[in-house]
């Protein structure tokens, strides 16, 4: 194998998710189970059946990439400066491949999606992590952000709400680091797929509010339960950026499913506006029912999360939280460790509460039983 392939393999999510016994509960994958909306679905039969659907433009089609840069009005972005991608991983990939070098370091939260660690290196940069301290809920420590700057650092990760966590950067989190990277002329990568999953009064700030060289990655496929569909995107305001990326991007795929394109269409609308409000009110509610049966049933802390639809449960005090995730297998309950995203999430397990309350109390229960078999 190639030396950029040597150090890289599955995600122990997709590892532990291979392991699982039939009839499992699943609170391993970043999935929802809510159904993709009935408007999209009918869109997309519809133009199945009514339309041709040959290839679009690399970059997809014309009126959906207006759809995107009008969502960034801060960015003043034309259609030319988005990029639609099979999938937000495909359009952080791409982010990477057009903006890291040989040697390039890139900064990444500690813990962070798995995937970002792998590509980075794929794309021959070094990672560095900063951490976000688990004694502070996993929140955002600025001089530990500081220290780990350099004139090596090329880009920025940023993923708000955070998946494994669910935490927030806030706006003044945000503000301080465009500030620490003003002279720098890096770039910020920032990952908002859960960026309209958000349990406070407000849809949660963009660094690219404050800070000029950011490229946004995001897509449907948490907001709108359309994760088989593979639609998400691109953009930024540099535009030598997005003409790589555009040309990355038609290497990798050609474009996007078209069908999906069209039919995400209906996703700037009144009836997606309350669907994905909906959504929010629907995840807020199991979260607030998840995290006091956690702690009643399992007395163990349970992060509470700000969005996404995850929390992050501290299991230290039975041991090491990939073999704790291995025996709940056997209890038919998917987990995933914390060491999964970065050493300091170790001991903690990231539990999905992508199910309705019955489910969630039964894998309770099967995480109780677990956790007495240790």
């Amino acid at each position: 194998l190639p030396r950029r392939l040597q150090s890289v393999q599955t995600t122990l999510i997709r590892q532990i998710f291979e392991k699982a016994q039939p009839g499992s509960i699943n609170f391993g994958l970043g999935e929802p189970d809510l159904p993709t909306p009935q408007f999209i679905r009918d869109e997309a039969a519809r133009v199945s059946l009514a339309e041709q659907n040959g290839y679009t433009s690399h970059a997809g089609l014309l009126s959906l990439r207006e759809k995107i840069a009008a969502d960034y009005p801060n960015l003043n972005l034309t259609p030319n400066e988005v990029v639609v991608t099979c999938g937000s991983q495909e359009a952080m990939t791409g982010a990477m491949l057009s903006i890291v070098d040989d040697g390039d370091e890139v900064l990444i939260p500690d813990p962070v999606f798995a995937a970002y660690p792998n590509v980075i290196r794929l794309a021959g940069g070094i990672p560095v992590t900063f951490k976000l301290p688990q004694e502070n809920d996993f929140g955002f420590e600025l001089d530990e952000f500081k220290s780990k700057i350099t004139a090596r650092t090329k880009a920025v990760v940023i993923v708000s709400p955070s998946n494994p966590t669910g935490k927030i950067f806030t706006e003044n989190d945000l503000r301080a680091i465009a500030d620490c990277l003003k002279d720098t002329g890096a770039f910020v990568i920032s990952d908002e797929i859960y960026r309209d999953l958000y349990f406070g009064e407000t849809r949660p700030a963009s660094i690219s509010d404050f800070y000029e060289r950011t490229v946004i990655v995001s897509g449907l496929s948490k907001s709108m339960s359309m994760t088989g569909w593979r639609l998400g995107w691109v953009c930024s305001g540099v535009k030598e950026l997005m003409r790589a990326e555009n040309i990355i991007h038609g290497y990798l795929t050609v474009c996007a499913s078209t069908i999906s394109q069209k039919a995400a269409l209906k996703a700037w609308s009144g009836e997606a506006q309350l669907a994905v409000e909906t959504a929010r009110q629907i995840y807020k509610a199991r979260r607030d029912f998840f995290l006091p049966l956690i702690e009643k049933e399992l007395n163990l802390r349970a992060i509470s999360p700000d969005g996404a639809f995850y929390t992050m449960v501290d299991v230290r005090q039975y041991g090491d939280d990939l073999k704790i995730a291995e025996k709940l297998l056997e209890h038919k309950v998917i987990t995933v460790p914390g060491v999964a995203f970065g050493e300091e999430s170790r001991g903690f397990l990231r539990i999905s509460f992508c199910s309705n309350e019955e489910t969630l109390a039964e894998g309770v229960q099967r995480i109780k039983s677990g956790l007495k078999s240790l």
